[in-house]
């Protein structure tokens, strides 16, 4: 991500503008929200259901287009696996084409050794594998529909062929939500699991604290009490990102995952348009006024009662400053 574009969204952050110059500086741009796995505590393995698909070529095209430029970086994941895209590397490489760095988060189920080759030949620069579990017992309960050998080994030959490509692209790192690991000798086999990439260009390993999907998990987390008596920061994602669902439907943030507040298409109007529309400076007002009651999801987020150091989750600080200053 551009620094400079970041620190200007920034800015407009602590002043609460309802207008933000610019672009946003991150975008969640969704290939697609199926899934191979079904995790109970992921949206694909709750019971609401969304519409599913692919996103088209032509819609894609148009907004790295219109974000060349603008020192933006794509995450191209959301809801779903996006290597069940066929064009996924595609994506990748029309990105780096323009200018755009790209970060993928992938379960890695399907990660075959022809998809990494391509990943990587097109310059992605950040790959993050989503791996819940030190051991299979755990991880196979808890992912349902993957398999922890299969896993673990698609992780390992695509860091082999990193390391064949240089070692040096993309950034990689494992990420663990210890759901599941409450028994005793959790940091044992955290360290057993960890010598298991040992020697591979593995750039960094993390675990995660489990949030409530905006109020979709709550035994990870509860929102904003409606007296108003917790903490409440708002929202950082208004001011510098987007997210925009695989039909080209934009939600406020990331954490809205089924859609309940459609702030505009991104098929029929341009980012541009959407991003200081009536409906995201609406969005922007009701956080600096504090005012979630009844909007959904936004008033069951736990995100909004975090303990925050300059508007960013304490246990997300260090991770976030490395991954949006230090990384190219």
């Amino acid at each position: 991500m551009n620094a400079s574009n970041l620190l200007g969204k920034y800015f407009a952050y602590l002043k609460r503008d309802l207008r933000v110059n610019g672009l946003p500086a991150r975008l969640w741009i969704e290939p697609t929200p199926s899934c191979n796995f079904k995790c109970g505590h992921c949206p694909n393995g709750m019971d609401m259901k969304y519409p599913t698909g692919l996103m088209k070529m032509d819609l894609f095209t148009s907004l790295v287009d219109q974000l060349a430029g603008a020192g933006a970086e794509v995450n191209l994941f959301h809801r779903g696996e996006s290597l069940i895209h066929p064009r996924l590397a595609l994506m990748v490489e029309q990105c780096a084409a323009r200018g755009l760095k790209t970060r993928l988060h992938t379960n890695a189920g399907l990660l075959t050794r022809e998809k990494s080759r391509a990943l990587i030949a097109a310059g992605l620069n950040y790959i993050s594998f989503s791996v819940d579990g030190y051991t299979r017992e755990v991880y196979n309960r808890v992912r349902l529909g993957g398999d922890f050998d299969e896993t673990v080994a698609n992780i390992r030959d695509f860091l082999h062929i990193k390391s064949e490509h240089g070692g040096g692209k993309p950034f990689s790192v494992v990420q663990v939500m210890e759901i599941g690991e409450e028994a005793p000798g959790k940091a044992e086999r955290r360290r057993a699991f960890r010598k298991l990439f040992e020697g591979l260009p593995l750039d960094r390993f993390v675990t995660r604290t489990p949030h409530n999907w905006a109020g979709e998990a709550e035994k990870f987390g509860h929102g904003v009490a409606a007296t108003g008596q917790q903490r409440f920061t708002p929202c950082t994602f208004l001011w510098y990102s987007m997210t925009i669902f695989f039909d080209g439907t934009v939600a406020p943030c990331p954490q809205d995952f089924f859609g309940k507040i459609n702030i505009g298409d991104v098929s029929k109007n341009t980012l541009a348009e959407v991003w200081n529309n009536e409906a995201m400076r609406e969005m922007r007002r009701r956080m600096k006024a504090q005012d979630v009651k009844g909007l959904h999801p936004c008033a069951t987020c736990d995100m909004l009662t975090r303990k925050t150091f300059m508007g960013v989750p304490r246990n997300y600080l260090v991770t976030f400053l490395k991954d949006n200053l230090l990384i190219r």
